[in-house]
């Protein structure tokens, strides 16, 4: 995700390296002459040297070059910031408004997130009721048994798998009160339709069939009972395929007219497979949101991370002494500002 800054942003960005280069024009390395202190009260560390020089009166009135205000900022300090909320590793630098564009980017990103998968999630639970409201296996098992004999008598097709034995006392609509014998005897009649399906062919094409029902529930029966014209004869308004005189057209649900559409596929199929469709889109937008959420989190862990390096590189103050007559040594501090 691209970080950018507005032109307000921009001007204060260019306004602060103007200063930053005039500074270092005039000097690159300004030393401050301090009384001379005796060497046993002068600093030993940088950190303590720091704030002795923000507390020592350089005798001149004047103050240092520039404010040391904040000293030095921690670089995994601003990376971990940053890492668990964009924009606060850019507040602990400073950086108001590029933190603030940060954070109601991650804002946005979540609110995307949890209104794209729960408007997923929705449409899945919604599509899974009409599935086991108005998709039947039973029905299409029965279809498919039809399906085989019509093979045979009309293209003279060898089937050797027995039919499908339908079971009783199994209601498809309410697979939540299922219990384990049920769930048994239902995966028992789905390998039997299984074995089936592995010796079909279409009458137009001869091609065999592509696909296998896979097992009751399982997140690709939910998918292909609406994407393949095969399990149309399941859908509860699909039209009768035999009566007194035989087969119907409707045996085949492949059946096409002149402009190659299925006359035979119903409305139900076609209502299925837009709805789950639409929810599949919902949920692959959110899944690309939370990828952008990370690499949000990522950049801006990043960006405060180097600024800080940054800003520790740029102003660094050391604190020197040096020797004056009489054999006193006087403190001095450097500052240097680097690019």
């Amino acid at each position: 995700m691209n970080h950018t800054f507005n032109s307000a942003s921009m001007d204060r960005v260019c306004i602060a390296l103007i200063l930053l280069f005039a500074l270092a024009d005039v000097s690159v390395a300004q030393v401050v002459s301090f009384s001379t202190v005796a060497s046993d009260a002068l600093p030993t560390d940088e950190s303590s040297a720091r704030q002795w020089l923000l507390n020592t009166n350089t005798g001149t009135g004047d103050e240092l070059p520039l404010s040391f205000t904040g000293g030095t900022r921690s670089v995994p300090l601003a990376l971990g910031l940053s890492i668990v909320v964009p924009g606060a590793g850019q507040a602990y630098n400073r950086q108001w408004i590029k933190g603030a564009l940060m954070l109601a980017t991650d804002v946005a990103l979540i609110s995307g997130y949890s209104v794209w998968r729960t408007r997923g999630r929705n449409g899945e639970d919604a599509f899974r009721a009409v599935a086991h409201a108005d998709w039947k296996p039973d029905q299409y098992a029965m279809w498919l048994n039809d399906y085989a004999d019509f093979l045979v008598a009309d293209h003279g097709a060898v089937v050797t798998a027995p039919d499908a034995v339908i079971p009783s006392g199994v209601d498809f609509s309410n697979p939540e009160n299922w219990n384990v014998e049920t769930t048994v005897v239902v995966t028992e009649f789905f390998e039997q339709i299984r074995a089936i399906e592995s010796q079909m062919f279409h009458p137009e094409t001869g091609a065999s069939f592509s696909h296998r029902l896979p097992f009751f529930g399982e997140q690709q029966y939910y998918e292909l009972i609406g994407k393949y014209f095969q399990f149309a004869p399941g859908w509860s308004d699909y039209a009768s395929w035999k009566d007194s005189n035989g087969f119907t057209i409707s045996i085949d649900p492949e059946r096409s007219d002149g402009n190659g559409e299925k006359i035979n596929v119903t409305d139900s199929f076609y209502d299925y497979a837009s709805d789950h469709a639409h929810s599949q889109t919902l949920l692959r937008r959110a899944s690309r949101v939370s990828a952008f959420l990370f690499v949000n989190h990522v950049l801006a862990a990043a960006d405060a991370a180097v600024f800080s390096k940054l800003h520790n590189d740029r102003i660094a103050a050391r604190l020197t002494v040096v020797p004056v007559e009489d054999g006193k040594i006087s403190a001095a501090a450097t500052l240097r500002i680097r690019f």
